[in-house]
């Protein structure tokens, strides 16, 4: 009898430690609606290029304003990142996926790949920044005098899609120095900064620190008014150059995307591009936070569209990239 109570006894302490092993090993029951769901953001750039670094900067915005959603960032590279938007437009129409869209850099690249009918089978949400190009050179250079200057150093440029390589182009004779393009922004604000080229022409984001540093002077802004962060500075239209460029960064998502996953994802941008950390960080790089709608924004891209086409055929450019 003493040892069949000895044994009942012991079965309470023997259940409570089950239990309390059991509350170590299992997970808290998360209900299904409030599980994060997985959207994946697709970017045509290698992992570390300053495009990958912008979108999973942005990344956490999305995140925040869309709710209960995770964004993971896929890098592919190919065809100058026309087969990250090949893949976007196949995608499913529930908005699981969107791709970044970096404006008139991917417009170019269609062009010159004949590849525009890719332009109808995705549809672009939204746009976010505004980087006007800038013209820079060393500290004591004037504008004027590169003006009038012809048979010296190069001017620095990116690859030849990308919005400064662009306006280069457009603006010909105006600025009469041979262009030699670089592999990159940073190596062509390098060349600047060394005084191996006379100027160079950049994404105002792709030249801050040196401004900042001294290194580097902005001579004018490709905008239609002066920067908000550079009030001396004035536009190239001020000197005579009536002529407006920059990069615009925004999202895409396939033509067949669900009416109201094509809301949601607008929704998230505009909220995104309102955020107080995203103006923050946004200030810091000199860059403008300008929400474009998808409306806007596809008249703004179907007229730079037509301009790409033009050029291409009377004044084709340099193919690069893989």
């Amino acid at each position: 009898m003493t040892r069949r109570r000895a044994l009942l006894g012991a079965l309470p302490l023997a259940a409570a430690g089950s239990r309390t092993a059991w509350a170590q090993l299992s997970y808290p029951y998360v209900p299904p609606g409030t599980r994060p769901r997985s959207i994946t953001l697709l970017v045509g750039a290698a992992g570390g290029s300053g495009a990958d670094l912008w979108v999973r900067g942005f990344a956490p915005f999305l995140e925040r304003h869309m709710k209960q959603v995770q964004v993971a960032v896929v890098n592919r590279v190919g065809e100058g990142g026309l087969a990250v938007m090949r893949d976007l437009a196949d995608a499913p129409t529930d908005g699981s996926v969107m791709a970044y869209a970096p404006m008139p850099s991917l417009l170019a690249r269609m062009v010159e790949r004949h590849a525009t009918a890719l332009f109808d089978r995705l549809r672009f949400i939204g746009s976010v920044t505004e980087e006007p190009v800038a013209l820079v050179a060393p500290p004591g250079t004037e504008l004027a005098a590169l003006r009038s200057q012809s048979g010296g150093r190069p001017l620095a440029l990116p690859p030849p899609v990308s919005a400064a390589a662009i306006l280069a182009a457009e603006l010909g004779t105006e600025l009469p120095l041979e262009h030699l393009h670089f592999p990159s922004a940073t190596a062509a604000r390098q060349a600047a900064m060394s005084g191996n080229v006379e100027a160079a022409m950049l994404a105002i984001s792709d030249c801050v620190m040196p401004v900042r540093e001294g290194k580097l002077a902005v001579l004018a802004i490709a905008a239609r008014a002066r920067h908000p962060q550079l009030p001396e500075t004035p536009t190239l239209r001020e000197a005579g150059l009536a002529i407006e460029a920059g990069l615009r960064r925004g999202i895409a998502v396939p033509a067949s995307i669900a009416p109201e996953a094509a809301s949601r994802i607008s929704r998230a941008l505009a909220a995104a591009a309102a955020d107080p950390e995203f103006l923050a960080q946004a200030e810091a790089r000199f860059i403008l936070p300008v929400f474009h709608e998808e409306t806007a924004w596809r008249a703004l891209i179907t007229q730079d569209l037509v301009t790409l086409r033009s050029r291409w055929e009377t004044s084709p450019w340099q193919v690069s990239g893989g």
